[in-house]
């Protein structure tokens, strides 16, 4: 009899919780019903005529509009929608109640990549799509790269990382930092407008960047060197050295190999190989 009289007052108070609650929804339903507090408000597109405004509306979740909260929780899947078709940077922002900002930007092409017979294109923070997207048509502000082309060999791992693909634009594990280094340095180098093409591939089992001097029609020379850039500069002093005449730049002809260890290189002649 003790339990049943100690348990009753815990019914009672259950009761009273769950009447304050259906009281509390019922005012809640009420007042958005006539008000509307969780309609979305307004959506702000900071867009500077990046992409069309109707991708963007496109993208928003169904429901958000009646629940804005519910865009807010569906962010990254928001941004997603935009990004994996379109070469863009997308961030959505709160700024008020019931009030987002929608920022767009397009990627920084960093080079162009040569794979797979196909010509692609890198962004700076890690990106690639293919150079003939269509979607490309529809972005505004992305300029062409103006740096060498990089020739991806197809020995090497792939270039795009397939397992989160999910739309036309690829997370890339390429050697970004790596890459960025060779471009860095060749820019240093007295030779560096004479390079029409940087490949990399591997030659005897070793990662190497083969280097092509001169133009797509017209190929000069050649340097093979190792893919880590840290000798290169040193390799361009001694080829001025060696070369004065040519004022620090590779004499037409010549294919030089420096991917030997204690800084040797040897130098050949294009047309005996």
């Amino acid at each position: 009899m003790a339990y049943r009289a100690e348990k009753t007052p815990r019914r009672r108070r259950w009761r009273r919780y769950v009447l304050l609650l259906s009281i509390l929804c019922g005012a809640v339903y009420f007042a958005e019903m006539r008000y509307g507090f969780f309609r979305l408000r307004s959506l702000e597109v900071d867009n500077g005529n990046v992409i069309p405004d109707g991708v963007i509306w496109q993208a928003i979740p169904a429901g958000s509009g009646a629940f804005w909260p519910a865009l807010m929780l569906g962010r990254e899947s928001f941004e997603k929608k935009i990004e994996n078709f379109y070469p863009v940077s997308v961030t959505l922002k709160p700024i008020g109640w019931g009030r987002y900002k929608v920022e767009l930007a397009p990627r920084e092409v960093f080079l162009s990549v040569s794979w797979n017979s196909q010509l692609w294109w890198l962004s700076a923070d890690g990106y690639m799509w293919r150079a003939d997207l269509p979607s490309m048509l529809s972005v505004n502000g992305m300029s062409r790269p103006n740096r060498p082309m990089l020739s991806w060999d197809a020995k090497l791992p792939l270039p795009i990382d397939s397992e989160k693909f999910m739309g036309d634009i690829y997370p890339s594990s390429l050697p970004i930092t790596k890459i960025k280094r060779w471009y860095d340095t060749i820019d240093r180098i007295s030779w560096r407008d004479d390079v029409y093409c940087l490949m990399a591939k591997k030659i005897e089992g070793r990662q190497v960047v083969q280097v092509l001097l001169g133009t797509e029609k017209s190929i000069t020379g050649e340097l093979i060197l190792k893919d880590d850039a840290s000798d290169w500069l040193s390799l361009a002093a001694a080829l001025k050295n060696i070369y004065p005449a040519s004022s620090g730049r590779v004499p037409p002809g010549l294919v030089i190999n420096a991917t030997y260890t204690d800084m040797k290189f040897t130098v050949s002649d294009r047309r005996h190989m």
